[in-house]
């Protein structure tokens, strides 16, 4: 089936989109971005996808071009239009196109455009086994609570961590607190109590991180959100990483530090089963 994009109001084949030169995220990265996934051909918590949308809008003074309720309409056609068993949308909004210069007229329309692809799936080999993390230096801005589409630092660190044979790098700042990986949420376990850092202007507050958050409260689990230490991390009984597209990844080695006996932990594998679905195969 062909993946398919909608430019501001029309769905068209994906090889046929493109986006003006003068729009404002190809100058200047000027503009906010959601991915959304289906579990079951449904839309997964797409109404805190959609409010974390408008709230990076807001603190950015950038109009959406449409409400929530008609975002859900135009992506509930995608899907059917795209007709994949398992959809990723993902959602990007700029300031919209006008000739460059840094400051914009305060009449701008913004620009929308969406793609509609199938879901990627990961090797469930990399759900029993875990993967292995690199630590890297936090040189990101101070609003990383924006869901920005600036995000060349997160790019060059991911690309460090593919390089090393790792699935993802995690931001340390150089007091060694621990932030976030690239495009995810971290977590560790010790004594079966649930730490994560605090969503505040350091981290995207992800979806899936809030969905774990709420899950475990009502399972029992006890839970802590306050900045977290390299150090305790490395000697914690469990750790994993939380996004959108992977639900839940344990990590059993970070850097050269394996994490307790280097397997994923009982723990990890209770709270990956409060998603519905599983991805299930590496796709390239």
């Amino acid at each position: 089936m062909p993946e398919i994009a909608y430019i501001n109001s029309s769905f068209i084949p994906l090889e046929k989109a493109f986006v003006p030169i003068n729009d404002r995220g190809y100058l200047f990265a000027d503009g906010i971005y959601e991915v959304i996934v289906t579990r079951n051909g449904k839309t997964f918590l797409i109404q805190e996808h959609l409010e974390r949308l408008q709230k990076s809008a807001d603190e950015l003074l950038l109009k959406l071009p449409h409400t929530l309720s008609e975002f859900i309409e135009i992506i509930d056609q995608g899907i059917k239009k795209a007709g994949f068993n398992e959809t990723m949308v993902y959602i990007q909004i700029t300031r919209g196109i006008e000739p460059r210069r840094h400051n914009y007229s305060a009449d701008l329309k913004s620009n929308l455009t969406m793609t509609f692809r199938p879901h990627p799936e990961y090797d469930p080999q990399l759900i029993r086994e875990g993967v292995a993390i690199i630590t890297v230096p936090e040189i990101r801005w101070s609003r990383c609570d924006i869901k920005s589409i600036a995000l060349l630092p997160n790019i060059m660190m991911k690309q460090k961590a593919v390089e090393m044979g790792c699935q993802e790098a995690v931001f340390v700042t150089k007091e060694g607190i621990v932030r976030e990986g690239t495009a995810s949420n971290i977590f560790f376990i010790k004594n079966k109590i649930l730490y994560t850092p605090p969503a505040d202007q350091h981290i995207l507050g992800g979806i899936s991180r809030n969905y774990i958050l709420q899950q475990a409260a009502a399972h029992g689990l006890e839970q802590i959100e306050r900045e977290c230490t390299l150090e305790e991390i490395l000697s914690a009984d469990e750790v994993f990483i939380t996004s959108s597209t992977v639900d839940l990844m344990p990590v059993i080695k970070i850097d050269e530090t394996t994490i307790a006996d280097g397997c994923p932990g009982p723990v990890s594998k209770i709270i990956k089963n409060f998603f519905p679905t599983v991805p299930t195969i590496m796709r390239n």
